[in-house]
């Protein structure tokens, strides 16, 4: 039976961790240039929000080929205070002073892992529907999608195909600069480790130091600009691409990085589909 990586405070995410998953992943990707580019209606619909990355994540757990893993910490009273406003009114916290779900990262195996299919849950994926969840995708832009993947989509092409990804993490802000950024990364390392895989990220700035520290050198920097009348368009809600690649190659050391960053918070996410 192959072995798991084991981290403190890391566990594997299960189904019944959707919701809280979902919830964790809007409050963190927020803080993210690439979050304000590719929604910039977030601020009119933060269900459709919500629910993006509930059905996101939930395919992630049901595919053999992705691990999805999560970070737990006692779970803070006034945690809903440190989301943006919008998402507050529709933020479900978890019972203060308990163990709870505070963060979570997702990673693409590559091809031919002796790991594929070993970190599926059983039957039993809690649906949507439970939760009165619908995917609309009104807070996406499908013109800021379009030009997403114009932008990234040659590098990440280079760098990143064939290889395991590490393709989300995410903390909620109540529980920054606790480590459990560091956590998540050094348990997707392990795996890598344990399938000799180099390992691939695309990293927004906020979680560059994160990756970085992990052993991950740059292999390109992706910035992007957005026209003035886009801008006028969307007003304050909207941002620019700015991407960092890297890679990891197998038994990388942890180094410093000479990258500033105040905070320890998502590195990247799944792109929407339109």
């Amino acid at each position: 039976m192959l072995s798991c990586p084991s981290v403190d405070g890391v566990r594997l995410a299960t189904p019944e961790d959707l919701y809280r998953i979902s919830i964790v992943a809007a409050a963190a990707f927020f803080w993210s240039p690439t979050f304000r580019f590719q929604r910039p209606h977030y601020k009119d619909f933060p269900s459709d929000t919500i629910a993006s990355y509930f059905y996101d994540y939930e395919k992630a757990i049901k595919d053999p080929a992705s691990v999805v893993f999560v970070a737990e910490d006692v779970v803070e009273e006034n945690e809903a205070d440190n989301v943006y406003e919008e998402l507050r009114y529709a933020y479900t916290s978890q019972t203060p002073g308990i163990k709870g779900l505070v963060g979570v990262c997702s990673v693409l195996l590559k091809p031919g892992s002796c790991y594929i299919g070993c970190f599926q849950p059983g039957d039993g994926l809690v649906h949507s529907a439970q939760h009165g969840i619908s995917d609309l995708k009104r807070d996406h832009s499908t013109e800021a999608l379009d030009i997403y993947t114009t932008i990234t989509t040659p590098s990440k092409l280079k760098h990143l195909q064939g290889i395991m990804r590490l393709s989300t993490l995410a903390v909620a802000p109540a529980y920054w600069r606790r480590g459990h950024a560091s956590k998540l990364v050094r348990f997707c390392s392990q795996l890598a480790d344990m399938d000799s895989a180099v390992l691939g990220v695309s990293a927004t700035p906020l979680g560059t130091t994160v990756v970085c520290k992990a052993g991950f050198q740059e292999r390109a920097h992706i910035r992007y600009t957005r026209p003035k009348q886009q801008k006028r368009r969307y007003a304050a809600n909207t941002a620019d691409i700015e991407l960092w690649i890297g890679l990891r190659l197998p038994g990388s050391t942890p180094f410093s990085c000479s990258v500033a960053s105040p905070l320890e918070s998502p590195t990247c996410h799944m792109q929407p589909q339109p």
